[in-house]
């Protein structure tokens, strides 16, 4: 009775251990790394990626010459045991008809659903195109643009009327006489002309990202406050599973020393 009572111990902080630990064989996506879309390639081709899935069951590689249905995709290699970057299988593409090709991961999980992965637009047993060289253009002569130089303008003078003398009284000087002259007609001699008033400029309006930026904030203040909530709800149930198993296997424990002891 007391092995046993070691042995429930034992195992309720292996569980408890599990649920704060998360399984790392899961944690990388699966797909193919190599080759890359768009390759060239010929003769034997290591396939390399990852090929994990939960629950996990097996894994297929296939491929097919495009154009041409999902149905069209024959199976070359595959295996029964999760692959984390490493090699997945090997494609003997020597004795292919040149062409362009599309290669296929299936990972299957134990309930028969499965996940997939493509890699599209292998170029198979086909010569590498010549890089094309551009041709020189002949360099093009700028035309001289005329420039227009404006007139000079004729600066105005300053007129002067004075009133004729009378005899036995001083000269009376009179300032002198401005004449109103429209913008568009030439002005009179003798007058000044008028200085129009800069218009002031208009305001532009600028578009405001308050209200964008306050609802970015409050998506993003709210998925944060989510996953911190889980992450507590995780842990508490972690903690209290610890706690009932060692409460529990001290009474055990001392219940089977008083019986047996």
């Amino acid at each position: 009775m007391r092995t046993t009572a070691l042995s429930m111990l034992i195992g309720a902080l292996a569980l408890a251990w599990l649920t704060l630990t998360p399984s790392s064989a899961y944690a990388q996506e699966s797909g193919i790394t190599s080759p890359a879309p768009g390759s060239a390639i010929s003769g034997d081709v290591p396939i390399f990626g990852t090929a994990t899935i939960e629950p996990f069951q097996k894994y297929e590689l296939h491929f097919k010459q495009e154009p041409s249905g999902d149905d069209a995709f024959i199976y070359f290699a595959g295996g029964t045991s999760p692959v984390i970057g490493g090699q997945l299988g090997v494609w003997q593409a020597g004795g292919l008809p040149p062409g362009t090709y599309t290669l296929r991961l299936r990972v299957v999980k134990t309930d028969g659903n499965y996940a997939e992965y493509f890699v599209p637009n292998l170029s198979v047993n086909q010569a590498t195109p010549p890089t094309p060289t551009p041709e020189a253009s002949p360099t093009e002569t700028p035309t001289p643009t005329p420039t227009f130089t404006p007139a000079p303008q004729p600066t105005p003078a300053l007129g002067q009327v004075t009133q004729p003398q009378v005899e036995e009284e001083a000269p009376t000087p009179t300032p002198a006489e401005v004449a109103v002259v429209d913008p568009g007609q030439t002005p009179a001699v003798g007058g000044l002309l008028p200085t129009p008033t800069p218009a002031a400029p208009a305001s532009v309006a600028t578009p405001s990202g308050g209200a964008l930026t306050r609802e970015l904030g409050e998506a993003l203040s709210f998925q944060r406050l989510r996953t911190q909530f889980f992450n507590g709800v995780r842990i508490s149930a972690a903690i209290f599973i610890v706690i009932a198993a060692i409460f529990f296997g001290k009474r055990i424990f001392e219940w089977a020393w008083r019986r047996y002891g």
